[in-house]
């Protein structure tokens, strides 16, 4: 079980199914310590949902809500569809491929649009689920490029619980951040209660590898706070 998860969707996104107290209560059940509701991004028909951001408070005591979004990768250049009036509310902004991207180009088309991605927006934090098999990469470029940005990988539970990904792809991935020092982060993508702080699935593939802990960037409540806060200045909304 992950003390804090950093990607989770309610139904503001479209693949979603619960509301964002149903998520919360459930962390809470759990007894996890913090957790990411991170919808979809605008260009995915997520619904970014100014009172949320500006308004709500975390109704549940002993668990920290974080504001986030999984953004998606608008064009070639690298922009990526958070609006920024929002930016100042985010504590963890992500970015994955999704479908806004085309499919069926090289690992160098994919590796080299998502470190230009990194680049151009300083403010991601995570990059989900880079062993998506429609969007293959250079695991080992991306990984050194993500260490150089403080940007974490993403190990995603879901898409290996799914079978959404075959453990050796996953595998190569993990062996491209050991290598390089690159941090990950364990993360359920839970789009259902049932998988809210869930990591059974790629917690062996970890040990498989000998990942260091002190690589995890959320291998315990205090690491993951430390992690927002450190990177919390990245989210400085540009001015007009």
């Amino acid at each position: 079980m992950i003390e804090v998860d950093f990607h989770c969707h309610s139904f503001f996104s479209q693949c979603g199914i619960h509301t964002a107290l149903e998520l919360i209560s459930r962390a809470h059940e759990l007894g996890l310590k913090g957790l990411a509701i991170t919808d979809h991004g605008p260009d995915l028909e997520g619904r970014v949902n100014s009172p949320f951001f500006e308004r709500f408070r975390c109704p549940t005591p002993h668990l920290r809500l974080l504001k986030g979004m999984e953004c998606n990768i608008r064009n070639e250049g690298g922009d990526i569809d958070l609006p920024p009036e929002f930016l100042k509310w985010m504590d963890v902004v992500l970015v994955g491929f999704h479908g806004t991207v085309a499919q069926a180009k090289d690992a160098s088309y994919y590796t080299d649009l998502m470190i230009r991605t990194m680049r151009t927006n300083p403010c991601i934090d995570i990059i989900t689920h880079p062993n998506d098999l429609g969007y293959p990469v250079d695991f080992e470029e991306l990984a050194s490029a993500a260490r150089t940005e403080g940007v974490a990988l993403e190990l995603n539970n879901s898409k290996t619980a799914l079978k959404r990904c075959d453990n050796e792809t996953t595998l190569r991935l993990l062996r491209a951040c050991k290598k390089t020092g690159c941090r990950i982060a364990i993360c359920s993508d839970a789009h259902a209660i049932n998988e809210v702080g869930n990591d059974e699935a790629v917690r062996p593939l970890l040990l498989q590898v000998g990942i260091p802990h002190e690589q995890i960037v959320n291998k315990n409540a205090d690491s993951a706070f430390a992690f927002i806060e450190q990177r919390r200045e990245r989210k400085t909304p540009p001015q007009s």
